[in-house]
């Protein structure tokens, strides 16, 4: 019954994280920030993934992890969603600090989700649900090649108030890649529900 509960319960504390950092902390203190990470401060490459521009991004990205649950709630499990989401985060924020020089500030989730959406097709592929695993991979590769076409610009960074960051999506979708290819799995299906 715990396992069952675990993931909804991780969801529901990393939703509660970045509001209490929205709502208490000046995004810039823990943004992704390039000179300040230089100075010393490291943590900011994964904390810039915690953070938002505003209201509609933050509710954009806690949407999408909430979906993402839904989707993958089978695989996500225990404390796999905390540990997935540390690996895609640190993924995505040292892969803006090494492959993307011209990132000065980076601040949300998008990547990470990238990869978790990766991540969880290849488990359905994996776990015997050929079609959707890769109807979602299929996707994901539509979703990224349209970003690159619109170059970050659109609807969506309007909303957002910034350009979407497309290689922190692109780095994200990677490292799910990667993980979801590993001989050593972070997923057990749990029993249907």
């Amino acid at each position: 019954m715990w396992s069952e509960r675990s993931g909804l319960l991780w969801v529901i504390t990393l939703s509660l994280i970045c509001l209490l950092l929205f709502f208490t902390v000046q995004n810039g203190d823990l943004a992704f920030d390039r000179g300040e990470i230089a100075q010393g401060a490291g943590w900011r490459i994964i904390t810039g993934n915690w953070v938002h521009t505003n209201v509609w991004h933050l509710l954009l990205n806690l949407a999408g992890l909430t979906l993402l649950y839904g989707l993958f709630r089978d695989y996500l499990g225990q404390s796999r969603l905390p540990l997935l989401m540390l690996l895609l985060g640190s993924a995505v924020g040292l892969g803006i600090w090494w492959w993307c020089p011209q990132t000065q500030w980076y601040m949300g989730l998008s990547g990470a989700l990238h990869g978790l959406l990766v991540w969880g097709a290849i488990q359905d592929v994996h776990h015997q649900r050929r079609i959707s695993g890769a109807m979602m991979l299929l996707g994901i590769m539509v979703k990224l090649a349209m970003d690159l076409y619109q170059a970050g610009d659109g609807p969506v960074a309007q909303l957002i108030g910034a350009r979407v960051h497309i290689e922190s999506h692109l780095i994200g979708a990677g490292a799910g890649l990667i993980l979801g290819l590993l001989p050593v799995s972070l997923s057990r299906p749990q029993a249907p529900h």
